[in-house]
């Protein structure tokens, strides 16, 4: 009798154990587990990355330079150009670079050349030297021909020119009354604003900042226009 109920108990207890076992399964594939969302948040950091890159060298960033210039990962930056690609939001060969759509619209790039600084303050003697090449598009500066210059003062920030601003100028020699100008008088360059004081016969140089007192006019017979300001580009 022993062994019968032996044998029965061994029989419950793994009938038992199989139940539980079985439980604990059916339970565990019965958990939904949430699927790993995508963080929206990184999406323009890539996207404005990769602008920005095309911009700054005229060509556009491997899956590499874009990790180190973002500092994401790179399994996380190729999942979300692909998912990017898939959305039709840019175009992406799966490999080494990627395209925007702004870049795809853009016109061709323009290469600027910066020479040197010129004074915003006190006319300087600037060395103009061959600096870098600013490519810009087309479509944001007019036709003719441009060169850049690093402003160096404070007396154009009325104008949004701010000290190491790139100022880009139109290669011109006359200019009318209120244009920003580069203006070389007394063998110094300078930007200032042009005025004139007709019933003196002379020229003025206005500054664009409210310290007037720090920053006067100044007043010329003489001078030449170097060129026409057509914008300004501040570099992070």
């Amino acid at each position: 009798m022993r062994r019968k109920e032996t044998i029965v108990f061994r029989k419950i207890l793994t009938q038992t154990v199989s139940g539980i076992i079985l439980s604990i399964r059916n339970s565990l594939f019965s958990l939904e587990v949430p699927m790993r969302r995508k963080d929206e948040s990184k999406k323009p950091i890539i996207v404005n990355y990769i602008n920005d890159f095309f911009y700054e060298h005229d060509k556009v960033p491997t899956v590499r330079e874009i990790v180190n210039g973002t500092g994401i990962p790179l399994s996380t930056v190729h999942r979300y150009l692909l998912d990017m690609q898939e959305k039709g939001e840019l175009s992406y060969n799966g490999y080494r670079s990627a395209r925007t759509k702004e870049m795809s619209e853009v016109s061709p790039i323009h290469g600027i050349a910066v020479w040197g600084t010129v004074a915003c303050g006190p006319g300087q003697e600037e060395e103009q030297r061959f600096i870098e090449t600013i490519r810009m598009p087309e479509t944001l500066v007019e036709k003719g021909d441009y060169f850049a210059l690093i402003a160096k003062g404070e007396s154009m920030i009325g104008a949004g020119i701010f000290p190491g601003d790139y100022v880009f100028v139109k290669r011109q020699q006359t200019a009318n009354e209120g244009d920003l100008v580069i203006a070389l008088f007394d063998g110094k360059n300078n930007l200032k604003k042009l005025g004139f004081d007709p019933k003196n016969k002379k020229y003025i140089l206005h500054s664009c900042n409210p310290n007037t007192e720090m920053y006067p006019d100044i007043i010329v017979d003489e001078l030449q226009i170097q060129g026409v300001v057509k914008g300004s580009y501040h570099k992070h």
